[in-house]
């Protein structure tokens, strides 16, 4: 076993045995903010990839023609600078352990030396403004082979010839990637490690090499985490070597699984939160439900990633423009990347608008970097508050989930606004100012219609600013639940602001709290101050939404590694224990709760860090 699995089976036991848990060496203070901190994305990444319009049958040409399109339509202007290549470029792997280019997909790539190389590609693009991304797999095979049996595309040649993905070539595929052929952002996939065992439809296809897998789609349990948090780790320290200037972004693509949700953040720029999109309306809601309640994850450099945008697409198409324009709504407040993936050499007007909306998308890109949370759900009927880098400026979406047209409302409290100040909004598809009524703001919203806007008051909290304003400055080091691995992330409970990990409000000893942050005990949140605050305080205790007898809490802060304040041991029922420390000059927060003792019968229990606010 790992140690991690270790540490999970040790927890899992302790609560039962009645006896306390060894001390947790994840729970000791970092002193830094450790997170990848890598990479050229301080803000989400904008472009555009082939892939949901050609699959593997792409060409330069078919490539180029969209990227002079995005230049002279104005969408490069608007931010969308990444034009990448997904998969099927490749023939096969030579002797050398180099990749040959399918130079007849990309005859730029054809050299006179007999070595192809995408350098002539990359100059041709960098020359036009925009910035080229590349694609792989972290296992030996990439998804094209396990799942496009019938392009005309795969790899070809012997076993061994037709193995393309990065494992055993880490080192000098990215060098080359990156050092040789000068690209800047890079998709890594993950079939590799997870199609082709035993019984699979690629070992029934062809001829490869049948591997273990360790991710098995839709089991956590089966799937092994470590192995593949490794993996992707090995690529992110391999790509910040080859890359002095730091300018490239790594996308980690396990579709959600292996806990990446947890540790992406750790390893690369963003991850993939959820299957691959399709173009309906269903499955656009499923990948931002698997995004939208983590906003905790994501910051600059950072990002949950539902997927490409759908936008142009099936039920987003040119005659669905109500459910485009609240497509790109949500992942413009979630700040998710806006990887465009139809052909925009079809666009029509309307759809190149919509894209280019310069509001929506100075929206997506505020570098504060905070994620919208979804703070009302009722029905069909959710409502998303973004907190912008101006204080007191929020973005606020409305959307309609449904099939009816429903009444929204949003109240000045929901967006972290006072009721008693002036509230003034603009609707950004609309591009006009908006009246707020009775402090707050009414709509009628029809079926699947949203309304996306900019909202500026005055914050409801006095003389500080709560972390829920600034949870891009948030990384969550242990979320205090054994094994993550083992849980599917719609039930994993994970934590929130403003809510416990389930979604109920913070209460404790029976008085609610409006503000703060809902976590399990044995946590340990990283915040980073950067010297900007005088004074960190916030009223911590155990949530009673935990069990009865779910044992005590001991709270603890430290600034930059060193102890700040450490409580009393608080057990569910009983007053929170008060802080009130100073962090002038700190750069690293850290906010831990550990469960000092083990409550028979129950794993460790919700706590609040209730009104937790730095000034």
């Amino acid at each position: 076993m790992t140690r991690k699995t270790l540490l999970a089976v040790a927890l899992a036991l302790a609560p039962l045995s009645g006896i306390a848990a060894e001390p947790r060496e994840d729970l000791q203070p970092s002193g830094r903010f450790s997170v990848y901190g890598h990479g050229a994305a301080a803000t989400p990444p904008m472009g555009w990839n082939p892939w949901n319009a050609f699959r593997t049958e792409v060409t330069q040409d078919k490539i180029l023609s969209v990227a002079e399109t995005i230049k002279r339509n104005g969408m490069q202007q608007a931010g969308y600078r990444y034009i990448n290549i997904d998969d099927g470029w490749w023939l096969q792997r030579r002797a050398d352990g180099g990749i040959q280019i399918r130079t007849s997909m990309f005859p730029m790539a054809a050299s006179r030396s007999g070595v192809p190389s995408l350098r002539p590609w990359t100059d041709h693009l960098h020359a036009m403004g925009f910035k080229a991304g590349l694609y792989t797999d972290v296992g030996r095979n990439a998804c094209s082979q396990a799942h496009d049996a019938h392009s005309p595309n795969l790899p070809v040649g012997t076993t061994a010839q037709r193995e393309i993905g990065l494992e055993g070539f880490e080192a000098s595929d990215l060098a080359t990637m990156f050092g040789e052929w000068g690209f800047d952002y890079i998709k890594v996939d993950a079939c590799g490690l997870a199609d082709f065992g035993q019984g699979s439809k690629a070992l029934a296809s062809a001829t490869y090499r049948e591997g273990r897998p360790l991710i098995v789609r839709a089991d956590a349990q089966a799937t092994d985490a470590d192995k593949v948090e490794g993996a992707y780790a090995r690529v992110g320290r391999l790509l910040a070597q080859v890359n002095p200037d730091n300018d490239f972004v790594l996308s980690i693509c396990p579709w959600g699984e292996a806990g990446v949700g947890n540790w992406g953040g750790r390893h690369g720029n963003l991850w993939r939160t959820s299957p691959d999109i399709e173009m309906t309306w269903e499955s656009m809601l499923h990948n931002f439900d698997t995004a939208s309640r983590r906003e905790l994850y994501a910051g600059p450099g950072r990002w949950n990633d539902p997927d490409m945008l759908a936008v142009g697409l099936g039920e987003f198409g040119a005659d669905h423009m109500t459910e485009a324009r609240t497509h790109f709504s949500m992942w413009a407040i979630l700040a998710a990347p806006l990887l465009v993936g139809f052909d925009l050499n079809h666009a029509t007007p309307a759809q190149v608008a919509l894209l280019s909306n310069p509001e929506v998308i100075a929206l997506n890109q505020d570098p504060a970097g905070n994620q919208g949370r979804i703070v009302a759900s009722e029905g069909p009927l959710q409502v998303l508050v973004k907190p912008l880098s101006t204080r007191g400026e929020r973005g606020v979406l409305l959307f309609n989930r449904g099939e009816a047209t429903v009444e929204a409302r949003v109240s000045a409290a929901q967006m972290l606004l006072s009721d008693a100040a002036p509230i003034r909004a603009r609707d950004l598809w609309e591009q006009r100012d908006v009246t707020a009524t009775g402090g707050g703001l009414a709509f009628t919203l029809p079926a699947h219609g949203a309304v996306l806007l900019k909202v500026s008051g005055t914050p409801d909290t006095s003389g500080g600013t709560s972390l829920g304003e600034i949870t891009g400055r948030i990384h969550v080091a242990v979320d205090g639940l054994p094994g993550y691995s083992a849980r599917p992330a719609e039930v994993s409970g994970t934590p929130r602001v403003d809510r416990t990990p389930q979604g109920g409000p913070l209460r404790i000893a029976g008085t609610a709290y409006p503000r703060g942050i809902g976590i399990h005990a044995n946590s340990r949140l990283e915040v980073l101050a950067s010297r900007d605050f005088k004074r960190f305080t916030a009223l911590a205790g155990v949530d009673d939404s935990a069990a009865a007898a779910s044992g005590s809490v001991v709270f603890k802060v430290y600034g930059d590694g060193k102890p700040l304040f450490t409580s009393a041991p608080v057990r569910r029922g009983q007053a929170p224990a008060r802080i009130e420390v100073a962090v002038q000059g700190v750069q690293v927060l850290e906010l831990v709760a550990e469960a000092a003792t083990a409550g028979e019968g129950a794993r460790t229990p919700v706590v609040a860090w209730a009104g937790a606010s730095l000034q």
